[in-house]
């Protein structure tokens, strides 16, 4: 089987499952660089409709190794939280049921893990996002992500930002929020908060 097929067969959704992705990608390819992480993404541009940042209320001005690493897994943690609502939100009861349908697209990066000489610098995710509702407007659905983003997984609503995506650039939007991966921080992939309803993008 090719690595292609292989990553078909692997579903996001599970920290289990996120685990399996992860090493069948480390066994496919040895070596996980930028250009690798990048050829997988672009494998779902198509499906991009909406791009967003969002801010988290951690701070890294002149923060530890160990207070960076502690903030980082504090962010993905609610991060995780907000996938989980804005799913819910989205396609209700559906949701839990039959994941890998009614789900939100969310390919999804984390950057400024770092300490940074500046107070305002924070944490943050970046997000490629799809097989949303068509019922669902722009303006509605920047209000449902801030409402998850926000109030339910208590995350940072300065600068929170989302717009739907100009298809002919999802291919840049996705090199430019894995920019960190060129300089050697793979991590900046969060596969762990990243989900791919196969089912329903492979009916698109």
């Amino acid at each position: 089987m090719d690595n292609r097929k292989r990553l078909h067969r692997v579903a996001l959704f599970s920290h289990r499952e996120f685990v399996s992705f992860y090493l069948v990608l480390l066994n496919s390819y040895m070596k996980l660089t930028a250009e690798k992480i990048r050829n997988f993404l672009n494998g779902h541009s198509q499906h991009i409709t909406h791009w967003a940042v969002a801010h988290t209320p951690f701070h890294t001005y002149k923060a530890t190794p160990q207070q960076l690493e502690r903030m980082k897994h504090e962010a993905q943690n609610q991060c995780r939280f907000f996938r989980r609502s804005f799913s819910q939100f989205l396609y209700q009861a559906k949701a839990l049921r039959k994941p890998e349908i009614y789900s939100p697209l969310l390919i999804t990066t984390i950057e400024g893990v770092k300490a940074s000489p500046f107070t305002q610098d924070t944490i943050h995710f970046n997000f490629a996002i799809g097989n949303v509702p068509s019922c669902i407007k722009t303006d509605e659905l920047r209000q449902v992500f801030e409402h998850c983003w926000v109030d339910k997984a208590k995350l940072s609503g300065n600068k929170l930002w989302l717009q739907a995506a100009d298809c002919s650039r999802n291919t840049h939007w996705l090199n430019y929020i894995t920019k960190e991966a060129e300089i050697g921080n793979i991590d900046t992939w969060d596969f762990q908060n990243t989900q791919i309803p196969h089912v329903a993008l492979a009916a698109d």
